[in-house]
């Protein structure tokens, strides 16, 4: 999260996109950024954004979600990753706003029907966010209730890479 892609730290491209998304969407009243990385909190100390920090790394991804949604003040979450610097501003507000009008509860992208982040969770299934455990997020909730699914198809495929190792920015520059 912390490597450079154009300049910027990779987890900027995210949250200056949410930053300036939250301006235009009313739907957006808060963010949550959960890290464990001080660098990151330092950097994002000055943002219209809440920073907590995940002293609990090792419990794997459920920590951050159980951290996001126990500091939340809202009925709806939206979890997106800072690995995926290329999904565009104008994506997530579609998301958002399509879901909404969903009238489901639960909301995931994907791309060639591969269900992918940026997931949305109402309050219907905060008490199973609550309970997850381990390196498990929420696509099991997400999986047992696909009545329950609005999905929202990226086409671009660059847009949902969700970048982990630094070839993989080296190669998007080839």
């Amino acid at each position: 999260m912390l490597y450079e892609i154009d300049k910027k730290p990779m987890y900027l491209h995210t949250v200056d996109k949410l930053i300036e998304l939250k301006k235009s969407n009313k739907n957006i009243d808060e963010i949550i950024f959960v890290t464990k990385y001080e660098k990151i909190i330092d950097n994002l100390k000055d943002k219209d954004i809440k920073v907590i920090k995940n002293n609990n790394s090792e419990f794997g991804i459920s920590q951050s979600i159980k951290l996001g949604v126990s500091n939340s003040s809202n009925n709806t979450y939206m979890f997106i990753v800072c690995d995926q610097p290329y999904i565009k501003k104008e994506t997530i507000d579609k998301f958002i706003n399509q879901f909404i009008e969903s009238k489901k509860n639960l909301g995931c992208v994907s791309n060639n029907n591969i269900l992918l982040n940026p997931t949305i969770f109402t309050s219907k299934y905060k008490e199973k966010l609550l309970n997850l455990s381990g390196d498990k997020g929420g696509k099991k909730i997400i999986l047992d209730n696909l009545d329950d699914l609005f999905t929202f198809e990226i086409l671009d495929k660059k847009e949902v890479i969700d970048i982990d190792f630094k070839y993989q920015v080296e190669d998007k520059k080839r």
